[in-house]
């Protein structure tokens, strides 16, 4: 990009119209002011007034007109506030005047000021009248007014000679014309300020400059005067507000304090703008800033007198200003004595005066002002907008912008280094603005920039300037209480030098973390750069390789080191040091090797070779970091007096140090993987350690005498330590987290803190926990996973009353779990997989009801249920797979929190009880004995608020027909009222499936009304199907594993669909409908045989009736293609015989869609003896009966409930094999109907509704193999041995259709009488 020349300069063109008049034109259009329009063409000025707008144009037209503009005459007169477009002209005028865009010339035509200023008489009579139907405009209009009057105008009474009024006018306009610069500055025609050129910028010549160098609008800054505007308070006339203003160098405190003078200045009788006071505070012998402050509120020259002739003056000026309210700003205050020496006691101060004080300190603020206000660095889309005008003679070019955007990154908003970045970078080459940002972290920083950060920082004391290049340097994005530890010196907690750093903006401290941006690290690059050459006393900060290296071979400038932070995988091969490298440096405070390409420190290697051992003193080290420490033991000489965080992963020590040292402010020791290590001694006087990480020291067996004066310890790791055999018996009052895990020794557990709240003994080899267990009234978790000897748990584990997690995953000589009874009121995960026990009866009974309450509730009491019934678990979590009990008791279903049950490769479970109303998580894969759910998912319903549900049953090859029928029944009603819920709720507004369900089988179930053969679906669509309460769609596939081998440990069931209209995609999303995870522990887990699975799910979208075209309407051409992926790639193995969907809608607003109002229902529900169909079926005959009225049910709740306990009865009543029978023979003749014509799914061929016999439900009424084409009506031949159950089925038949006669019998008479009663309502009505 070629730089431009001067003769390519851009300027604003003329404006098209240089003054406007405002005016009340009922009043003056045909006297004054038509003479003064003629007197100012006569001049040859171009004039606009608002009759020469043409009719038809948007009103919008006449703001940019007044934008346009350079001077308006406002000419204000009785009937002014009659008109809303008078007033509104004039506030944009205002927002001009200020802008600096435009003179406003006051004309007040036979009106006073005072009236103007006060609204009396018939001008504020207007005013009022108009305000009582624009209420919101109040404000704006009265600043406007009052903002008018202060400027100076004429006067027009009875007595002036109006041409003399008028020739007096159009003078001064010619006046400010000639004044109007030509060539130098612009305004924006939205009213922004932009400032005129500063002169050139690092040595740019004329040439090279442009508009956008000459042109700065201040972007975003009406946010900020909105939001500083709050703090102080303006519409409170009689409130003293001082606010400060504090932000980072260069983020724009000065220029929105102006800003806040030009807006409000006009409001109050006198302000001021004291700058400059951290400067004019270091010479008080010339400056007094009170006096300045004081003269300039009152409009007198200041000078320097005697002190008697002061203090007199002083008290004059504060009495004088104490009669007005004021406005002024105190800028660039650097400490608190600053503002005590201006403000004083503050007497001279008149109510609902106002001050604003900008600093770069937040504490210099505080204590001082009511409020405070952080400026904020400019958004993204701001600070964008800012440098494109800066770094470019037009608008940004395509192939610069995302160049443009990291540099805006770079600058987080910051205005002053965006203005001179884009500066420097004005009609510069693409290459090298990527060579600029390359370098950009490593190259010194702008001159301009840099003085500006300076400011802060020079303010610092030398041990601040040091911490803050340490933090730079080293700790960049480190956590702050760790940094502070060892880089402050006072001992206070509620002192930090930190945190002084952070309080002047050189650091930022953010969640708990340091953090220091881009700008600020540069310069303290500079900095630290700057102090190595001149060879600067505070010592050196070593990160680059290749100085380190140097300073380590050359012993002489290994005495001036602060720090080494050394990645070893920048030294390119093995380098042999001296024993005595380290022995000259005498200031070293931080040492670091550490290798940042190798993840696992395991493998990671270390060059620096020392054959001759290491000697060194290192007195003042404070933060040692050494991976692969080479040496056996300290040298005998180390001092650590002053070392408060070490960390030797991998080394080769085999004990720490000999003898005791002074390790008083020792806080961290990490020596992990120090597989040599057999002792700590020397360690005994380490009472502040806080953190303490030995895992993989195999070699450690016992840590008895050094831990027991540790009573800051907080944190133990010991995980494998595989030689430690026991702890010793001590108490380490502090320590909160234990960590024992896989030490295989340790056969004894012996309580050392009444205070943990983490305990790790997965792994070891205990037998039984202490019986004082239970003293641990703060434990939050118990992890005693795979340890396989533990026969028991002691009774005393009751009193855990914190107690929130309980692991016994892999406790295989478990045999019993402890009756908790009430006392284990938190605990929300119980983990009981792989253990011995045999009868979960008890274990359950004992989680989830007291003795007793068990008969006093029923199963079907379900209204009667109470969240904080008395005897219920708060268990969230229950793992019990792997065991080898046949069945869960019916109390299970008290476990009224419960959310996640897994019952994984239980073998011998061979059915579930009804199952708790919150649960959403169910995994019984691999539950091959599993026959009965029959009632188990019904409860289910009643809780809607968890919308996510995943059951998986895959695997589980004894399922009967009854069980499947209930699974697909659940799902049928589930999604129902998901999808009621989204529509009350609006949840699920983001696609996601909702519900996850899977089990064995060949078929889809019936329900599904679009279908195909294969992998792929497509189907068209009917126009608008995403309206009348369209919530989601479900959707189905069948996936045969018949050559499957299960070489994966995760198999994914993934749906890609794509909604399109007339070929154009509108809509893609893809989804997984479900699946399985095995884990690593989990035994192979083949595919018990040949089989298919039936993958069900259900997703929001609620989304796509936001992406409407046209006549709000989506793409009504649909296609899906399902596939198993293993997470990356496709398993071919697999095989995807069907696939299906259907659309779900809310079932208050299209009940032909919705799946409750389906006459047709799948087999479980009948059987069920769910009053949802029912109602479902009525309500739609009432429908088709024609009458009109809603789908409401007919149904009263006592013959409801009645007719519910006849299906129940005849549910308990019925024989399995007979309805399995049943289905099978009447079950393929119905879906072969349903695939060949999906909309016959709900009548027979005579348009009765189909009865239970006729099968609604497809996929349980025949277990055909999957290669039968489904769509052939012809094919799909019965299984013989269905034939022979041919009686059965007609038995089954005649048991049937007594009961069905009777439910249509009483929905008769239901749907006769509601008939009669509106036909009776109807007459009254009209009588």
């Amino acid at each position: 990009m070629s730089k431009v020349s001067s003769s390519n300069l851009v300027h604003d063109p003329p404006p098209q119209h240089q003054v406007f008049i405002n005016f009340r034109g009922t009043e003056l259009r045909n006297n004054f002011i038509s003479h003064l329009e003629k007197a100012l063409l006569n001049k040859k000025v171009n004039v606009f007034i608002d009759i020469r707008e043409r009719m038809g144009k948007d009103k919008e037209n006449l703001f940019q007109r007044i934008r346009e503009s350079r001077i308006t005459i406002a000419v204000i007169s009785s009937k002014y506030t009659e008109s809303k477009w008078c007033l509104n002209e004039l506030a944009e005028v205002q927002k001009c005047v200020v802008a600096e865009t435009m003179e406003v010339f006051p004309v007040f035509y036979k009106v006073d000021v005072g009236t103007v200023e006060e609204l009396k008489g018939e001008f504020g009579e207007n005013f009022k009248k108009l305000v009582e139907q624009h209420h919101s405009e109040r404000e704006k209009w009265e600043r406007a007014l009052k903002f008018v009057t202060t400027k100076l105008g004429l006067r027009v009474d009875e007595k002036s000679f109006e041409c003399d009024i008028i020739d007096h006018v159009v003078k001064d306009v010619m006046k400010a014309i000639n004044e109007i610069p030509t060539d130098q500055g612009t305004k924006s025609p939205r009213g922004d300020i932009i400032v005129l050129p500063e002169g050139n910028i690092r040595g740019e010549s004329e040439s090279s400059s442009s508009w956008s160098s000459k042109a700065s609008p201040f972007f975003g800054i009406e946010t900020r005067l909105e939001q500083l505007k709050e703090k102080f308070d303006f519409e409170s006339n009689e409130v003293t507000r001082v606010v400060g203003v504090v932000g980072m160098p260069g983020i724009g405190k000065t220029t929105l304090a102006k800003k806040v003078l030009e807006d409000w200045g006009y409001e109050f009788s006198h302000t001021m703008f004291l700058e400059d006071v951290r400067e004019k505070s270091k010479y008080p012998e010339i400056h007094n800033l009170q006096m300045e402050l004081l003269c300039g509120l009152t409009n007198i020259k200041y000078e320097r007198k005697e002190q008697t002739e002061t203090d007199l003056l002083l008290k004059f000026l504060k009495v004088e200003v104490s009669k007005n309210k004021v406005l002024f700003v105190l800028d660039d205050v650097s400490e608190k004595s600053q503002i005590e020496n201006i403000l004083g006691e503050r007497e001279w101060l008149k109510e609902g005066s106002k001050v604003l004080i900008t600093t770069n300190s937040k504490s210099v603020v505080k204590g001082m002002v009511n409020e405070t206000y952080l400026v904020p660095g400019l958004s993204d889309n701001d600070a964008l907008d800012y440098f494109e005008r800066h770094a470019f003679s037009v608008s940004c070019e395509p192939s610069f912008m995302k160049l443009a955007r990291e540099f805006v990154e770079y600058s987080r908003g910051n205005p002053l280094a965006l203005k001179v970045l884009g500066s420097e970078l004005l009609g510069k080459q693409k290459s090298y603005w990527e060579s600029k940002l390359g370098t950009l972290a490593k190259s010194p920083i702008s001159n301009t920039i840099q003085n500006v950060l300076r400011i802060p920082y020079d303010d610092l004391s030398l041990h601040h300037k040091n911490l803050f290049l340490d933090v730079a340097c080293f700790f960049r994005f480190e956590d702050e209480y760790h940094v502070r530890s060892f880089l402050d010196s006072s001992v206070h907690e509620n002192v930090s030098e930190i945190k002084d750093l952070a309080d002047k903006f050189l650091i930022n401290i953010c969640g708990g973390r340091l953090e220091i941006n881009d700008l600020m690290y540069t310069f303290a690059m500079g900095l630290e750069s700057q102090s190595s050459s001149e060879d600067c006393t505070s010592g050196r900060r070593l990160s680059n390789h290749g100085e380190i290296i140097t300073v380590l071979r050359n012993k002489v400038e290994a005495t001036k080191v602060r720090g080494i932070f050394l990645d070893m995988s920048e030294v390119p091969k093995e380098m042999k040091l001296g024993s005595d490298t380290f022995k000259e440096m005498n200031d070293l405070r931080y040492l670091k090797f550490f290798d940042s390409s190798c993840p696992k420190e395991c493998e990671a290697d270390c060059n620096l070779n020392f054959p001759n051992g290491l000697r060194f003193t290192l007195e003042k080290i404070r933060y040692l970091h050494w991976l692969k420490f080479p040496l056996k033991i300290f040298p005998r000489s180390f001092n650590p007096k002053n070392l408060i965080d070490l960390k030797l992963p991998y080394s080769q020590l085999e004990q720490v140090w000999k003898g005791e040292k002074d390790t008083s402010k020792l806080k961290w020791l990490d020596l992990n993987h120090s597989s040599k290590l057999r002792t700590l001694s020397g360690l005994s006087l380490a009472r502040n350690l806080q953190s303490m990480n030995l895992e993989g020291c195999t070699k450690l067996e016992t840590v008895h005498h050094e831990l027991k004066n540790m009573e800051s310890l907080l944190f133990l790791n010991l995980r494998g330590c595989t030689s430690l055999e026991s702890l010793p018996k001590i108490k380490l009052i502090s320590l909160k987290t234990l960590i024992l895990s896989g030490c295989s020794n340790l056969d004894e557990f012996n309580l050392i803190s009444e205070n943990l709240e983490e305990l790790y003994l997965d792994g070891t080899a205990i037998k039984g926990l202490p019986s004082d267990i239970g003293d641990l009234q703060r434990l939050v978790l118990l992890k005693l996973k795979d340890c396989k000897k533990l026969l028991s748990l002691p009774d005393s584990i009751r009193n855990l009353k914190a107690l929130e997690k309980l692991i016994l995953s892999g406790c295989s000589s478990l045999v019993s779990f402890p009756e908790v009874k009430q006392n284990l009121k938190h605990l929300k995960t119980l983990l009981l997989d792989g253990t011995a026990i045999k009868d979960m009866h008890d274990v359950v009974h004992r989680l989830s009801i007291n003795q007793g309450q068990v008969s006093s509730l029923s199963h079907y009491d379900l209204c009667e249920w109470r969240h904080g019934i008395n005897g219920l678990s708060s268990v969230q979590r229950l793992c019990l797979s792997r065991n080898d009990f046949t069945s869960l008791p019916e109390s299970i279903i008290y476990l009224y929190n419960l959310k996640w049950l897994d019952l994984k490769y239980c073998k011998q479970l061979t059915s579930l009880p009804m199952l708790p109303p919150n649960l959403h998580w169910l995994d019984a894969d691999g539950c091959i004995s599993l026959k009965n759910i029959e009632k188990s998912l019904s409860l289910l319903l009643a809780a809607t608020e968890q919308l996510h549900s995943t059951f998986i049953f895959s695997n589980c090859k004894k399922l009967d027909q009854v069980a499947k029928n209930g699974i697909v029944s659940y799902v049928r009603r589930k999604i129902q009222l998901m999808s009621d819920a989204l529509v009350h709720k609006n949840k699920g507004s983001i696609l996601d499936v909702l519900i996850k369900i899977c089990y064995p089988g060949w078929q889809l179930p019936v329900w599904f009304d679009h279908r195909s053969v294969g992998s792929e679906l497509k189907q068209k669509l009917p126009r608008h199907w995403n309206e009348d309460g369209l919530t989601g769609i479900a959707l189905c596939v069948v996936v045969s594993f018949k050559d499957y081998q299960d070489h994966n440990t995760r198999l994914l069931v993934r749906c890609t669909s794509e909604f399109k209209e007339e070929d154009a995609p509108l809509i893609q999303f893809s989804c997984i409908l479900g699946g399985w995870t095995k884990q690593v522990s989990d035994n192979p887990g083949d595919i018990v045989e040949p089989s298919g699975h039936v993958f069900i799910g259900y997703t929001n979208l609620l989304h796509v009736m936001k992406r409407d075209r046209g006549a709000k309407c989506v793409g009504t051409e649909v296609s899906f293609k399902f596939e198993v992926t293993d997470g990356a790639k496709q398993v071919t193995n697999c095989e995807v015989l069907k696939c299906g969907f259907t659309l779900i809608y809310a079932p208050t607003t299209k009940p032909v869609h919705s799946l409750c109002t389906q006459v047709y229902s799948d087999h479980g529900e009948q059987m069920s003896g769910s009053t949802t169909s029912i109602k479902g079926t009525v309500e739609e005959r009432y429908n088709k009966h024609g009458t009109g009225a809603p789908s409401v049910s007919f149904v009263a709740p006592t013959m409801e409930s009645e007719i519910t306990k006849k299906v129940q009865h005849f549910e308990a009543t019925s024989n399995v094999e007979d309805i399995k029978s049943e289905a099978n023979f009447a079950g393929a003749p119905s879906r072969n109907n349903v695939d060949a014509n999906p909309e016959s799914n709900d009548h027979d061929s005579n348009g009765e509704s189909m009865s239970p016999g006729s099968s609604g439900e497809g996929e349980f009424l025949n277990n055909e193999s999957p290669k039968k084409e489904e769509t052939n009506a012809t094919s799909s031949p019965l299984p013989s041995e269905d034939n022979t159950n041919e009686n059965g089925a007609n038995n089954l038949r005649e048991r049937l259709e007594k009961p069905i006669r009777l439910i249509c019998l009483v929905i008769s008479i239901y749907l006769g009488a509601a008939f009669v009663l509106r036909k009776d309502n109807k007459k009254r009505s009209n009588q």
